[in-house]
């Protein structure tokens, strides 16, 4: 059976008339919710605050492309963003929080203490065996 375009049709009228049935009044605010555990509701990311839990669900806003930097491709989606960064061992500065930088500084220079305080005790105990004898 084939389908005509008579059949295809849509009475503009009558859709227009049926809108806010069909759909609802209610227009979507945007921006980016988490979904509380308590209550089950969609809560703003701005208002929810710090107790949000990291495996909350959440909805992420959408993607804005752009034309990369480093081969002038489009990356039009997060599964590009994620290929190009892996293909050209890149990350999104979004990646990093504020004190990224601090505490991985605070890291590097307290291994870097341990190791030179092992290095000397280790240094100190062969030159004491090496000229106790």
């Amino acid at each position: 059976m084939a389908i005509s375009s008579e059949d295809q049709k849509v009475d503009k009228k009558k859709f227009d008339a049926n809108f806010d049935n069909i759909f609802g009044t209610k227009r979507v605010k945007r921006g980016s919710y988490v979904q509380d555990p308590e209550t089950g509701k969609l809560v703003s990311r701005e208002t929810y605050g710090s107790n949000a839990r990291p495996d909350a669900p959440m909805i992420n806003k959408p993607f804005e492309g752009f034309i990369s930097p480093i081969d002038k491709k489009p990356v039009e989606s997060r599964r590009q963003l994620a290929e190009h960064n892996k293909r050209h061992g890149v990350t999104d500065s979004r990646d990093y929080s504020a004190n990224y930088l601090d505490r991985t500084t605070q890291q590097r220079e307290a291994k870097s203490t341990r190791e030179l305080k092992q290095s000397r005790i280790s240094d100190i105990k062969r030159s004491i065996d090496l000229y106790s004898r």
